[in-house]
């Protein structure tokens, strides 16, 4: 690790107080994990007391200093650090917009910001404050960072497990940026952007599942070749016009009221149990549906 002469001089050259101030928390958190490895090496022998007791005051000397530095800052800027945190984003005692690093994180936090009205803001913050990281990828700067990362706790939903707000923000690819941009312009082109809540989930719409799409499919050419869509012309179709692999068997299954009825099984090679079931009355109903949806007109 760098000596302590290292750090004292990077930190003094910041001016900004609230800067200096998370960059030294976030570097006594960085801290803590190097002096617990240090005593698990210790302990399991494999590192003298020498080295235990040379490494670890290195890093005890750190932390008081780094601690001192803080309880200083305090004291002196008590009026800006709570300034800043009411001028926080909810969830944030120091960002004014969260920072986001990918399309997940991105689809996570705009529906608040949407709703918020403050989406072309957002944008705009997220790209000032992006700048060039190592090899292919962008990053945000130190202090977006440091600050980020002592608001850990908005982003542990989505943060995946790495639980590292910079190890995420240090990796942004070069198409998300590029997003970024595009919805910029996009913005730029709208008036007046919708400030509306973002539509609820539909509990009922779903994928089809592979007995659907099996008629779906033999309904569709049957279509084609303009033929009809009566029942048993369709049921007795569905083998012609399965996947490789899939078998379709026409014979009773078991019902709900604990009797054998009509029914239809789906089967893919190599398995002994059938992957999807229907009732041939409930097959029935949903022909009525997917007539409807095969006719309509656009």
């Amino acid at each position: 690790m760098k000596s302590l002469t290292d750090y004292t001089k990077f930190f003094s050259s910041i001016e900004d107080p609230l800067e200096r101030l998370d960059g030294i928390e976030v570097l006594l958190e960085d801290l803590e994990n190097p002096l617990t490895e240090i005593q698990g090496y210790y302990e399991m022998g494999s590192i003298s007391s020498e080295e235990y007791e040379t490494e670890s005051q290195k890093i005890d000397s750190c932390f008081r200093w780094g601690n001192d530095e803080i309880s200083s800052i305090k004291d002196l800027h008590s009026d800006l650090i709570e300034e800043r945190s009411k001028n926080s984003w909810s969830g944030h005692n120091r960002l004014k917009f969260p920072v986001v690093w990918n399309r997940d994180s991105y689809n996570n936090i705009e529906p608040e910001i949407r709703t918020a009205g403050r989406k072309g803001e957002w944008i705009e913050w997220l790209l000032g404050n992006l700048t060039e990281g190592k090899d292919k990828y962008w990053t945000y700067e130190d202090r977006i960072l440091n600050a980020a990362q002592l608001d850990l706790h908005y982003y542990l939903d989505f943060l995946g497990t790495s639980f590292s707000i910079y190890h995420s923000c240090t990796e942004i690819g070069n198409n998300f940026v590029v997003f970024l941009f595009n919805v910029q312009k996009l913005l730029a082109l709208k008036k007046n952007p919708s400030k509306s809540l973002t539509r609820p989930n539909n509990p009922f719409k779903k994928e089809y599942n592979e007995m659907e799409k099996l008629i779906l499919r033999t309904m569709q050419n049957r279509k084609k070749d303009n033929k009809k869509w009566e029942w048993s012309f369709v049921l007795r179709d569905l083998q012609k016009n399965t996947h490789e692999g899939q078998i379709v068997n026409i014979k009773d299954i078991p019902a709900s009221d604990d009797t054998m009825q009509p029914g239809i099984s789906l089967y893919e090679k190599g398995l002994s149990d059938p992957t999807h079931q229907l009732l041939q009355s409930t097959f029935k109903k949903k022909l009525t549906t997917f007539r409807k949806l095969l006719s309509r007109k656009n």
